[in-house]
């Protein structure tokens, strides 16, 4: 399995989290099993399960970090309006361009790009990439190994 198909299993996850309104830990491994229970043979394996657990869970425990930098970077747009899929995809990309320092910012983008291509609206590709664009090039100026999650600012 490449790391394109799990990020596709972690997207998946990460898009499910909203929808369990506990916000437990317990809720989480529950959903989490559930999935991966209907997958059978096409579970992440290995290093790739490691990168679907390590993601999935650094978005959970930082999701109001990460809708933090999603809200900076809107411009006449409120997060509640986003719809889920986009946000989804968002918090998995920025997760990846903050705490996956194996994952190039560029390529962060890009793989968020394909995934919007596929499940989300017609306008998600362009919305997805405007928005995590910028985050890329706010990351890189400030220098991605100095940063933090919630350091993550416009440049206005």
């Amino acid at each position: 399995m490449s790391r394109r198909a799990a990020r596709r299993h972690a997207f998946a996850l990460v898009f499910q989290l909203p929808f369990h309104t506990s916000g437990t830990v317990e809720a989480l491994a529950e959903a989490k099993k559930w999935y991966y229970d209907d997958l059978e043979n096409a579970r992440p394996k290995g290093n790739n399960a490691q990168y679907v657990d390590r993601v999935v869970w650094g978005v959970f425990d930082r999701q109001k970090q990460i809708d933090s930098v999603i809200e900076n970077f809107l411009r006449d747009w409120d997060i509640n309006r986003i719809n889920k899929v986009d946000l989804a995809i968002m918090r998995l990309s920025i997760y990846e361009m903050l705490c996956e320092p194996d994952v190039p910012l560029g390529t962060a983008v890009n793989e968020a790009v394909e995934i919007a291509k596929e499940f989300g609206t017609d306008e998600s590709p362009a919305f997805i990439n405007g928005v995590l664009g910028n985050v890329s090039r706010s990351i890189k100026a400030q220098g991605r190994e100095s940063h933090m999650v919630d350091e993550v600012h416009t440049n206005e």
